[in-house]
């Protein structure tokens, strides 16, 4: 199978099939950009969560000090504080990879429109603009 094979007949949605709609394959880097810009949001937004919660708890085991609950609330912190940073590490270690991925998929689109121009036959303008004489 070669690219020329899947050139559509009226200018419609490449592979198409009997149902018709657009069913053209494109690859652009915005969702993976996004996907990149997303990662950053989360490890900032759990970086300032883990802030807060550590704010929130100053002074918590001071003024607790000889409760039963005291030790509990600690080890909940700790095991909150803990997952935080687990999500906001995974997040900073998606980043990059993301931000690559929307690059090679970028070229990867500009590579295939520069190799499908060099085979396609070009474009019939007229095609389709009168039906029957007059």
């Amino acid at each position: 199978m070669n690219l020329a094979g899947l050139a559509p007949d009226s200018g419609g949605g490449g592979g198409g099939g009997a149902g018709g709609g657009d069913a053209d394959l494109k690859q652009t880097e915005g969702p993976w950009t996004h996907a990149a810009g997303a990662v950053v949001t989360l490890q900032t937004d759990t970086n300032a969560g883990l802030t807060r919660l550590g704010t929130a708890h100053e002074g918590v085991q001071e003024r607790t000090e000889g409760l039963e609950a005291t030790a509990a609330l600690s080890a909940v912190l700790f095991s909150w504080q803990e997952r935080l940073k687990a999500v906001r590490d995974e997040a900073g270690s998606l980043e990059a990879p993301l931000k690559q991925v929307a690059v090679e998929h970028g070229e990867l689109e500009a590579a295939q429109k520069a190799k499908y121009a060099q085979i396609a036959p070009p474009p019939d303008k007229g095609a389709g603009e009168h039906k029957g004489g007059r």
